[in-house]
């Protein structure tokens, strides 16, 4: 072990090695001094562009045998021999589902799970194996960390212990979601000169609900066009959402771009009028703090984690679920709001992201919990005297 209380620590994460979220996540631990290593299944490939002092360690995943009891014995095995040889002081689950599940196999403490939103809102109630698997997860882990007071209610109802949660909104890198000018180059390479701008960020997927956000631009003036990213997309829900807006005569009005690289994410925030989000079930996502960082103003589902955001900035930006028509009003509302209204919006919705989802301040929180975990560990059980 390090010396957890005032040196570095030894952390080792589970999680995608090529979601964007959690390299940032990697990237400043590491930037911190701290000695970082990532758990990823065998055969899973990482991208290039790790952050700098990042060491990767591979082990044997439970699904990899269809008899599941097999699988998890040698996902076990794999996994404490790892962990016994790198020594972390803190094991961290990004995520519940899968990654949380292989903390509680590992048989080590401390870890901690990062819920993120379908991993308890949704994924939980689909089986009865993954229900026991995220309650006994829950009901083992020293720390649950969650986005949102709804997100973490929602962990403790599932068997999370309430002395051992915390609301942390994941929160945007202020220094590079920030209002701008209007990215003339890219409005030109996307033929959007003279248009007003709806930007619906979120992957297309069924749960994100693009064809709704079709419907509502059926409803909107001819001038509004919305922009959509098929980057990872369910295919049936591409053709799907392509082929309601042949149905609706929007086809011309809707900007489907393949890929939007991270860095170029604040721009189509700046571009766009209005930001638009309506998941089926969500936690408070990273893209409504983003928008509201560019100074853009959001219409989002009315779902409890959003509204702890947006009910204290505009209410009546909420929408109730699979309501194109008031969807389609709170658009043209926001569209149609004189710009002096706009500029004020804009400033109480960068004041509420400074003030609750700076990543750098919510980073150090976490570190904090972590190093609390990692000086007052449970007692031991007879199998870590062997180094787990």
């Amino acid at each position: 072990m390090s010396a957890a209380g005032t040196g570095p620590l030894r952390l080792a994460f589970l999680g995608d090695g090529n979601s964007v979220h959690l390299r940032e996540w990697l990237g400043y631990f590491a930037s911190r001094g701290h000695e970082v290593t990532l758990l990823v299944p065998e055969a899973r490939e990482v991208d290039e562009g790790l952050p700098a002092g990042i060491s990767i360690e591979r082990f044997v995943p439970f699904n990899h045998r269809k008899m599941r009891l097999v699988g998890a014995l040698d996902a076990r095995r794999s996994l404490r021999r790892i962990l016994a040889r790198i020594r972390p002081d803190v094991l961290e689950a990004q995520y519940l589902t899968v990654n949380g599940w292989h903390a509680l196999m590992s048989g080590f403490h401390p870890y901690s799970v990062a819920v993120w939103g379908s991993d308890v809102l949704v994924t939980p109630r689909t089986s009865p194996m993954g229900l026991v698997y995220a309650r006994l997860a829950l009901r083992s882990a020293d720390l649950v960390i969650g986005g949102s007071e709804a997100l973490i209610g929602e962990a403790v109802r599932l068997g999370a212990p309430p002395g051992r949660v915390h609301a942390i909104p994941y929160g945007v890198d202020l220094t590079r979601f920030t209002p701008g000018p209007d990215p003339a180059g890219l409005r030109s390479r996307l033929g959007l000169e003279g248009r007003r701008v709806v930007f619906s960020p979120r992957a297309m997927r069924p749960l994100y609900r693009h064809g709704l956000v079709v419907e509502a631009l059926a409803r909107l003036p001819g001038d509004v066009a919305v922009v959509m990213v098929s980057y990872l997309a369910d295919p049936v829900e591409l053709e799907s959402v392509r082929r309601r807006a042949v149905e609706l005569g929007v086809s011309d009005r809707l900007i489907i771009v393949p890929s939007i690289d991270h860095s170029e994410m604040p721009d189509y925030y700046r571009l766009a009028d209005v930001i638009v989000s309506l998941a089926a079930s969500d936690s408070t996502p990273i893209t409504l703090f983003e928008a509201l960082a560019c100074g853009r103003p959001v219409v989002a589902a009315d779902l409890p984690a959003v509204r702890e955001v947006m009910g204290r900035l505009d209410p009546a930006s909420l929408v109730p679920a699979g309501d194109a028509a008031a969807t389609a009003a709170a658009l043209i509302r926001i569209l149609d709001m004189p710009s002096g209204d706009t500029a004020a919006a804009a400033i109480r919705g960068e004041a509420l992201v400074a003030e609750v989802a700076d990543r750098q301040k919510n980073l150090r929180l976490i570190e904090d919990l972590y190093r609390a975990l990692a000086t007052t560990r449970r007692p031991a059980r007879k199998e870590r005297r062997h180094g787990i």
